[in-house]
């Protein structure tokens, strides 16, 4: 939860027994179940210890992830230290869906330009022997032949 808090999520308690975090832009919510749970219902519903799900309220695009009361703390804080890092996620433009576009922020990424040679670089090529012939074009023509046109029948000598 720290991770979450430290990025500006704020606390709620939406029920009894129940407190919840959310972000400033309300995209998404972690609420953490106090109080004891039933362990088979926390591995097979989305009863359990913490609940987590993102996505605009309205449209089918949300997400989720549960974590039970026997899930590593380790693994709980590395969740949500993912889904508070505030860096952005490298998406293709194609594969967001059209609903989701209002939500997003659209960056178009370009690529890095070439590594600049290093000194290295430069003396090994100059350290290059040019190839033993030289290449050069040199016009070429078709070397392949008509087949022989079969003999006419009744040509030859008869006895």
């Amino acid at each position: 939860m720290v991770p979450l808090i430290k990025n500006g999520w704020q606390f709620q308690h939406p029920r009894w027994g129940v407190m919840e975090l959310k972000p400033p832009d309300g995209m998404a919510t972690l609420e953490y179940t106090t109080g004891r749970l039933d362990p088979e219902k926390e591995l097979t519903t989305l009863q359990a210890r913490w609940h987590l799900w993102g996505g605009p309220k309205s449209g089918h695009a949300r997400w989720y992830a549960t974590a039970s009361t026997h899930t590593p703390t380790a693994l709980v804080k590395a969740i949500t230290q993912s889904v508070a890092d505030p860096a952005p996620l490298p998406r293709w433009k194609d594969s967001l869906l059209p609903w989701l576009r209002d939500s997003a922020q659209l960056i178009p990424v370009t690529p890095p330009a070439p590594p600049v040679p290093t000194p290295l670089d430069v003396q090994r090529a100059a350290a290059r022997r040019p190839p033993a012939l030289g290449t050069r074009s040199i016009p070429r023509w078709s070397t392949t032949s008509v087949a022989a046109a079969p003999a006419a029948a009744g040509t030859g000598r008869r006895r």
